[in-house]
């Protein structure tokens, strides 16, 4: 149910106006899922790779740019600091680095900044629960699913065309095969969908009880 985000992130990445692009929203909206699917179809863009940096374990800012280079397979040593050692490995390449969860070390968004600055073909695309502030960011908001109108429901069998109600019927399938979106039933998940505000990984979380709720 996210076509339409991806295609328009990797829009934005591959246009030279965007050096920095934080997909911004609550936990549970699929940030990461949108980051890295338009993160794979981006990989023919960057010459020198695609990096997946996940941060959310992760809540000293210090450790981050050790982090980066880890991913990157810098070996630190030396003396060299490592937020030195990223700035001359990206001087050059065309990279994107994927850095995930941002908001859990917010206070790390300059080293972002530094690392823009020093390497004219790197690009970052972040998740974040708040944007980083940085100048020159494009923020790009990843909203709920949709969801249909409780009060006027359309018929059932045009459901699932709303994203939210087929993420639920996909989920709940792969743990009850017998399952399906009925006239019976289909009140409950619009409900269910409803509560849970379309986010993605609550309603998986709520699908997988299939097995043990009616």
């Amino acid at each position: 149910g996210r076509e339409r985000e991806v295609e328009a992130v990797s829009r934005r990445l591959r246009s030279p106006e965007t050096r920095l692009l934080t997909l911004v929203g609550p936990g549970g909206t699929g940030k990461t899922r949108v980051g890295l699917q338009a993160a794979a179809e981006l990989v023919d863009d960057f010459e020198d790779g695609v990096f997946f940096v996940p941060l959310a374990a992760i809540t000293d800012p210090a450790l981050v740019a050790s982090t980066i280079a880890r991913v990157l397979g810098l070996s630190e040593g030396g003396a060299q600091p490592p937020e030195e050692l990223l700035e001359g490995y990206l001087r050059e390449r065309s990279t994107l680095l994927f850095l995930d969860n941002l908001e859990q070390v917010i206070e790390s968004a300059s080293l972002v900044d530094e690392l823009l600055s020093g390497a004219a073909d790197l690009k970052v695309l972040a998740t974040s629960r708040i944007p980083l502030g940085l100048y020159g960011e494009h923020e790009f908001p990843v909203a709920p699913l949709s969801l249909p109108d409780p009060g006027s429901l359309p018929p059932q069998e045009s459901l699932t065309e709303y994203e939210a109600i087929r993420l639920f019927v996909e989920r709940a399938s792969a743990v009850r095969p017998d399952f399906s979106l009925t006239q019976e039933n289909a009140a409950a998940v619009v409900e269910i969908c409803r509560r849970l505000d379309g986010l993605p990984l609550a309603i998986e979380l709520a699908a997988a009880r299939i097995k043990l709720l009616p």
